[in-house]
């Protein structure tokens, strides 16, 4: 590997970390030598001018060593419960192991639905900003209390993913409980190789990679290998590596082949607002157009018009993101609706000089303007 390639780690300013529940608990209860010793490199850079904000996990683990409970089989609302029996000790363990260098531990729960809402979503990286000016650690983790379909869908590798545009970092980091991402399972095969770097990661590289999660996680190498890809789109480095490496954070950030670094595209990187449109938000409905609109979307870049849209289904408003379909085919981009449902099934197959006749206001000539897509399909194919 090019030495060189890491070397842009060691400029990284504010780094994101994230942690999994596998690192943070002995089986009966929280690791607190694992947090402090976590607690005391972070602060030791901090004293250098570092910045950090930490996505951990272990809120579930540490409820379940709370209240004694080894069945893998519980039902969600005792896993709610769980999570806020242990959320209490979990950050409590890092504003005392912070406390002890002077620094001041701030507990952010997000759930998906905070991000879906663009407003809110940026709120969050207002919050988020003013933590940083005021020299906070913010310690993140999914509101598992109060998620539904969330808990059971997501993980934290995944939620590290989609705020990497809130937290603004220059560096991800993902603490495991192995070396990095390897050829083949090591659990299955000890010879297996450790991959010292990716440089173009795709999605086949994804989809090789196991789902099996640990007993006290919900991730496994494959949702750590999206949050990568999630980071690369971005322009932002990952180091995928073990927790239980002494100085570990100290060692990726001085470069050190250490894990596995994947590397940030450099080229067509999406931006932040691309990314949440694309990436974050979930779409409120869709519109299916004909071949004619699709192949002006994909091969010319151009905007969705109604004389495009051959059918309207879900509910929505304007201004929230949409699926757009080929008619008999797949999805082929995400972008921001200038219109309501009911708009939309109004002028569908009208020409744009009839929009604002047949809605009886002043309105755009277009469903989803250029500025406001993202492409989900590659215009070759």
């Amino acid at each position: 590997m090019d030495k060189s390639s890491r070397t842009i780690l060691t400029n990284s300013r504010r780094v994101l970390i994230k942690i999994g529940s596998q690192a943070l608990s002995t089986g009966r209860g929280l690791n607190n030598r694992m947090i402090e010793r976590l607690c005391d490199e972070l602060s030791l850079l901090k004293d250098q001018g570092r910045e950090f904000a930490l996505v951990s996990s272990g809120a579930i683990a540490q409820g379940r060593a709370i209240m004694k409970m080894t069945d893998p089989g519980i039902a969600l609302s005792r896993k709610q419960a769980l999570a806020a029996i242990g959320q209490g000790s979990l950050i409590r363990a890092y504003t005392d192991a912070f406390r002890r260098y002077g620094y001041t531990a701030a507990q952010i729960l997000i759930t998906r639905d905070d991000l879906d809402v663009r407003h809110r979503y940026l709120n969050i990286r207002n919050t988020f900003t003013a933590l940083f000016e005021l020299g906070a650690i913010p310690i993140i983790n999914e509101n598992d209390t109060v998620s539904v379909d969330e808990i059971q869908f997501t993980d934290n590798d995944m939620l590290s993913a989609m705020i990497i545009p809130l937290v603004e970092p220059q560096a991800l980091i993902i603490l495991t409980d192995i070396e990095g991402v390897y050829m083949e399972d090591p659990r299955t095969n000890p010879e297996a190789k450790l991959l010292s770097e990716i440089r173009d990661l795709k999605g086949k590289e994804i989809k090789t990679q196991s789902e099996e999660a640990g007993s006290l996680g919900r991730g496994g190498m494959k949702s750590k290998l999206q949050a990568a890809y999630h980071a690369s789109m971005l322009g932002i480095p990952t180091v995928i590596t073990s927790a239980y490496t002494p100085q570990v954070i100290s060692s990726v950030l001085e470069g050190k082949e250490i894990g596995t670094f994947i590397h940030p595209r450099k080229r067509g990187r999406l931006t932040q607002k691309d990314h949440w449109m694309g990436f974050v938000t979930r779409p409120k409905g869709k519109v299916v157009v004909d071949h004619g609109a699709a192949v002006m979307i994909l091969g010319s870049g151009k905007s969705l018009l109604p004389c495009g849209v051959v059918d309207v289904q879900g509910m929505f408003k304007a201004g929230d993101p949409i699926e757009i379909v080929e008619k008999g085919g797949d999805v082929i981009a995400v972008g921001l609706s200038n219109f309501t449902t009911e708009e939309v099934a109004r002028v569908k197959g009208a020409n744009t000089a009839q929009v604002c006749s047949i809605l009886e206001k002043e309105c755009d000539e277009e469903v989803v303007h250029r500025n406001n897509m993202i492409l989900r399909k590659d215009p070759g194919q």
